[in-house]
């Protein structure tokens, strides 16, 4: 079904969202997501709502309070689906576009390799594995697809993550929402989105500002660990049209049902395939360093290489 459709299903999405199946994968294995397709347009595979849901947006149960999101890495195709057209609709950082980010799939997995090797647990993930010229879920549903056949990937997303919101919350009373994006401003900066801070709300409420934009802040420490980040001093204000978008501003603590949730704009250098494994060690050293310092870290237990002990 093709055209632009009223989005009754998608006016429920967050809610209707959690009685569909998440699919999860056998916790503590590496590399679990199936493999990218061949990223040139002629090779896009085709892949049907009705028995390829779960492939079309990847999930994974976590152990640990971290949620890794990779919105924009994806290159199927959803049968029947034509590409959006975007007639009508603003174009910009909270508009219509249909670029890809290149390689964020790929570190997203890689980035929860590396936590579960540094602590022992995996962080939950959710991908798109749909092209963004289909499907963009870092975007409100009126935008995000044009094709109301697209609503269920739409929504598996979105439910995915209230879903796992949630199970922290529950289970940890905070966390960690990490939302991997490219951006191509510069290749070898890393850029905050927080909405200078509306996201991370109940992180600043505990800890106070410093949590967020000091020295032992996830940006100050990546900043200490060799990275070129901005804002630095990261009490700066963030670069207009990297401050963070729809998924974080639907699923960041400055709502009851959220956790801290940044977005994370990587240049180039950080997304290459040759850099990845480097860029996914670094940031899982930040991760870990977070979570023994801003969440309540009893669960964590000693890195592999037995530099941290499990507190009690």
């Amino acid at each position: 079904m093709t055209g632009i459709r009223p989005n009754l299903l998608a006016c429920g999405a967050l809610s209707l969202s959690l009685s569909i199946a998440v699919a999860s994968h056998t916790v503590g294995q590496e590399a679990t997501l199936s493999p990218t397709p061949n990223d040139s347009p002629t090779a896009l595979k085709i892949a049907k709502i009705s028995s390829d849901i779960e492939v079309l947006v990847e999930v994974q149960q976590g152990e640990l309070p971290v949620i890794l999101s990779a919105p924009h890495g994806g290159t199927m195709q959803i049968e029947g689906v034509e590409p959006r057209s975007g007639a009508g609709m603003k174009t910009g950082p909270s508009g219509f576009f249909t670029g890809r980010d290149g390689g964020t799939t790929e570190l997203a997995v890689a980035i929860a390799d590396a936590i579960q090797r540094r602590t022992g647990k995996r962080p939950y993930l959710v991908v798109s594995k749909v092209h963004r010229k289909y499907l963009d879920p870092n975007r409100p549903a009126s935008i995000a697809y044009e094709d109301s056949d697209a609503a269920p990937v739409y929504q598996r997303y979105h439910g995915s993550l209230q879903r796992f919101c949630a199970e922290i919350l529950e289970k940890h009373r905070t966390g960690l929402l990490l939302d991997i994006h490219g951006q191509g401003a510069s290749q070898t900066t890393l850029y905050r989105g927080t909405g200078n801070g509306k996201t991370v709300t109940r992180l600043r409420e505990r800890f106070g500002e410093s949590a967020h934009s000091g020295e032992d802040s996830l940006f100050g420490v990546l900043h200490r660990l060799g990275w070129e980040v901005h804002p630095y001093p990261a009490d700066g204000k963030e670069q207009s049209g990297f401050t963070g978008g729809y998924i974080v501003q639907t699923h960041g603590s400055h709502r009851p049902e959220g956790i801290d949730a940044i977005q994370l704009e990587f240049g180039a250098d950080y997304r290459d395939k040759s850099n990845r494994p480097k860029t996914a060690d670094v940031l899982a050293a930040a991760v870990q360093e977070f979570l023994d310092t801003y969440v309540a870290s009893k669960f964590l237990p000693a890195s592999v290489d037995g530099s941290s002990e499990p507190r009690n």
